[in-house]
C-alpha cells in the first residue's frame, strides 16, 4: 500500500508528496502514540512560560486568529483517542517557545469525519490560556458536499471549558475542486444544512489552496473568494523542481508570482488577503529540488510575504522523525519577528484587503 502511495506521489507533482507523507504518518500513528512537535521529545515537557501572551476568546477581528506565525500539525483518526494533557502541554510549550501565534490542527476528513474531539478537549483550554490560537484543519474530498459541511460544522461547534476553535482551514485538493461541489460545501458551512445551523458571515474560514491559479483554470478560486476571508496557498517553491525557484532570488520570484496571480479579480474577486503556507520539507521524492529549503530561502519567503501584504506566514509541516524542519530552519522561524509587522506605508498599500474586519458576502 505504501509503495502504491509513493508511486502516486512521484507521479503527481508538486503536492503528491504531501499526500504520501500524510498516509505514512497515519499508518505510523496507528501503531504508536507519536507526538508531532517541534523536535522536542515527550520527555522534554516543561511548563509554559508565565510570560506567554494573553488570549482573548473573542478577537476584535476574525483575522486575528491567524496573524503572526503558524505551523501545521497532523493528527489522524485513532491517533489521540484518550485524554493526554502532557502531550497537549508539550505541543503548546513548543509552539510558544517557537514564538508562534497559531497552529493548524488536522481534525477531520471525508473518510473519518470529525474525529478530533479528544485532541481539542486537551489542546483548546491550555492553548488559549497561553495565547495560542487553534485553527481546525479539514481535508474534504467534496464527493458529498453536504456531508463534508456537516463535519466542518461539528468541528466549529465543538466546545471544551468554554473554548472553541479560532477558525477552520479547508484544504481543497483531490478530484472535486470545482463548482458546484465547492460552492455547495462552503454555502452549507456559512448558511447551514438540514438539522445544523451555519456559522454566519464572520466565522474565520481559510481556503488552503494550490498556489498558482493560472495553472488550474477549473479550480473554484472565485467561489472560495466569495465565502472565505483568507487564502492560504501552499507556496512550496522547491516542489516545482524548477531551478529558477531555488535560492533567495528564486524564492522571492515564486512568492511574488503567487501574490500577483491572487490579485487578479477573476481569481480573487472579493480581494481576500493571503497567508502563505511555506515549504520546509525535502521535495526530492516528488521530483522537486533536493533538500529542505535552507535558512536564507525561509527568511526570504517571510520577508517577501510581509512585503507583498501577506497577513501571516506558516510552514508545512511540524518537525517529526520522517520529514520535518531542520534545526537551522526552526531557529530562523523562531527568530523572525512576525509579531512586529512593519508599519511602512508601502507594505500596507499592497495589502489585498481594505478593512481587516471585512465579512464574507454570500
Amino acid at each position: 500500500m505504501v509503495l502504491g502511495v509513493m508511486l502516486f506521489a512521484l507521479l503527481t507533482p508538486p503536492f503528491g508528496l504531501r499526500a504520501y507523507l500524510q498516509v505514512r504518518a497515519q499508518q505510523q500513528a496507528q501503531g504508536a502514540h507519536v507526538i508531532h512537535s517541534f523536535g522536542r521529545p515527550v520527555s522534554a515537557v516543561v511548563k509554559v512560560p508565565v510570560t506567554a501572551r494573553p488570549f482573548a476568546q473573542a478577537p476584535r477581528s476574525p483575522l486575528d486568529g491567524i496573524k503572526g506565525k503558524g505551523s501545521w500539525l497532523m493528527i489522524f483518526d485513532g491517533d489521540w483517542n484518550d485524554p493526554d494533557a502532557d502531550r497537549a502541554a508539550a505541543i503548546v510549550d513548543a509552539a510558544v517557545r517557537a514564538d508562534l501565534s497559531h497552529l493548524y490542527i488536522r481534525i477531520a476528513d471525508s473518510r473519518h469525519h470529525f474525529y478530533g474531539a479528544s485532541a481539542l478537549q486537551d489542546l483548546l483550554p491550555i492553548a488559549h490560556a497561553h495565547g495560542l490560537n487553534i485553527i481546525g484543519w479539514i481535508e474534504p474530498l467534496l464527493d458529498d458536499p453536504t456531508g463534508d459541511a456537516a463535519d466542518a460544522l461539528a468541528a466549529a461547534q465543538f466546545e471544551e471549558q468554554g473554548q472553541r476553535l479560532d477558525g477552520l482551514a479547508l484544504t481543497i485538493e483531490g478530484d472535486s475542486t470545482s463548482d458546484p461541489n465547492v460552492g455547495q460545501y462552503l454555502s452549507g458551512i456559512r448558511g447551514g444544512i438540514e438539522g445544523m445551523n451555519g456559522l454566519g458571515d464572520r466565522y474565520l474560514l481559510i481556503a488552503s489552496t494550490l498556489p498558482t491559479p493560472y495553472d488550474h483554470p477549473g479550480y473554484a478560486y472565485a467561489t472560495m473568494s466569495r465565502y472565505c476571508q483568507v487564502f492560504a496557498p501552499m507556496v512550496y517553491w522547491r516542489a516545482t523542481g524548477l531551478p529558477q525557484y531555488s535560492g533567495p532570488g528564486g524564492t522571492r520570484a515564486y512568492v511574488d508570482q503567487v501574490f500577483q496571480q491572487f490579485r487578479d479579480p477573476g481569481v480573487n474577486p472579493f480581494k481576500r488577503p493571503l497567508t502563505i503556507t511555506a515549504q520546509t520539507y525535502d521535495a526530492a521524492p516528488e521530483y522537486g529540488t533536493p533538500g529542505a529549503p535552507p535558512t536564507d530561502e525561509i527568511i526570504t519567503s517571510m520577508n517577501e510575504t510581509r512585503a507583498q501584504g501577506g497577513i501571516s506566514w506558516s510552514y508545512y509541516r511540524l518537525a517529526n522523525a520522517d520529514n520535518g524542519v531542520t534545526a537551522s530552519e526552526q531557529q530562523a522561524i523562531t527568530a523572525y519577528p512576525f509579531w512586529q509587522r512593519s508599519s511602512a506605508g508601502d507594505i500596507a498599500a499592497k495589502a489585498l484587503i481594505a478593512l481587516p474586519d471585512q465579512p464574507v458576502a454570500y
